[in-house]
């Protein structure tokens, strides 16, 4: 019955107990054991939980024993660092918390299925602390976007060199409804085995590579400096920014403007035209305003350009809306599909879709649906 190993399990009981707010000793009483040292086994995974024990679980906890048992979740042991709109109630960024482990369980279970070799992931820690300093974090940034060779428009290569050379997988996500499309813009999670980027798909260019590059950031330092569990999204709420989170915007900022960049991108002889670094900014997909802050702390610009920069309106970049997810795990997906190793039915059940919209997913990522409706 129980397919997982005891650690996985017992996080969960452990999980599910703090959730209803039980000691241990209460819940040993509860399950008829002698001491209290056997439910701290099993919640540290040291002993294994039987059948009719799950069961007993089950009935104290208020959970289905699938929750203990499921393999295509990672509750209790994902840990997330969201930038979500302070307006956000936190009882929604917990539901939608809970969607977002049913789709890192289906990509961590999909990434167990596969028979192809992976590649051992290169070991690229960023030597950072909340002691560092913004130019170290910068300098950071600037050298892995010459070591990867991410060109004068890092963005644009920005997914693939996360998800190849760092084994971390990055999801375009839909966060809500088209009402508050931006409450929540993305996530870093962390796990174990591996990390995971989630972005809002539905933000404008600009706000989704930022947050993309933010979020990388935490997962380079996620062990030095694990971050709050919840940050804000907001430009205008700067006084609130935890050292971390100034950090990795400095990163990020780095990141997508390197100076060699702004070097080939930017003329010489309108380095103080707006109009002209307006252009500079659509081609490097971020905003004027992450543009003109850039270009001032490198004392490329004076403080009265700043602000005209600052204020204009972004020229309209056309990239094309991210499609939900990405190509590798819908690839891996209809693999699984494919080889009868899941149902569609349970796919659109596990992914929050239903069977139109998950014919639709394979369709945005050009493949047939290996399933009729």
């Amino acid at each position: 019955m129980n397919t997982l190993p005891s650690t996985l399990v017992g996080a969960r009981v452990k999980y599910a107990r703090e959730a209803r707010n039980l000691t241990q000793d209460r819940l040993r009483a509860a399950l008829g054991f002698n001491d209290r040292q056997t439910v701290s086994d099993i919640e540290t995974g040291k002993r294994a939980v039987k059948a009719e024990e799950l069961l007993k679980l089950s009935d104290v906890l208020d959970r289905d024993v699938e929750f203990f048992v499921d393999p295509f979740t990672v509750v209790a042991e994902a840990q997330y660092s969201w930038r979500a709109s302070p307006e956000l109630p936190a009882e929604e960024l917990d539901r939608f918390e809970e969607r977002a482990n049913g789709w890192i369980g289906v990509l961590r279970w999909l990434r167990a299925q596969t028979v192809e070799t992976q590649p051992s992931p290169l070991k690229y820690a960023l030597r950072l602390n909340s002691q560092s300093t913004f130019e170290q974090a910068q300098r950071h940034a600037e050298e892995l976007v010459a070591r990867f060779g991410l060109g004068p428009v890092p963005a644009e290569k920005l997914v693939a060199c996360i998800e190849e050379q760092f084994d971390t997988p990055v999801l375009f996500v839909d966060t809500g409804e088209p009402s508050r499309l931006g409450a929540i813009s993305g996530a870093a999670c962390h796990l174990d085995e591996f990390g995971v980027i989630l972005v809002n798909r539905r933000e404008s260019p600009a706000r989704r590579y930022f947050d993309l590059a933010h979020e990388f950031f935490h997962t380079l330092t996620w062990e030095a400096m694990r971050p709050e569990h919840r940050e804000t999204n907001s430009i205008e709420d700067r006084k609130n920014v935890r050292r971390a989170e100034q950090l990795a915007n400095n990163f990020a900022s780095a990141l997508l403007m390197p100076p060699a960049a702004l070097d080939e991108l930017i003329e010489p002889a309108r380095a103080q035209d707006v109009r002209h670094l307006v252009e500079v900014a659509a081609k490097l997909r971020v905003s004027t305003e992450a543009l003109s802050w850039r270009l001032f702390h490198l004392h490329r610009i004076d403080e009265a350009t700043r602000v005209k920069l600052a204020q204009r309106k972004p020229q309209q970049v056309k990239d094309a809306t991210p499609a939900l997810f990405s190509t590798e795990f819908v690839r891996q997906l209809h693999v699984a599909l494919d080889k009868g190793q899941l149902s569609a039915r349970k796919a659109a059940k596990l992914l929050s879709l239903s069977l139109s919209e998950l014919t639709a997913l394979f369709t945005a990522h050009e493949l047939a649906p290996p399933f009729e409706l």
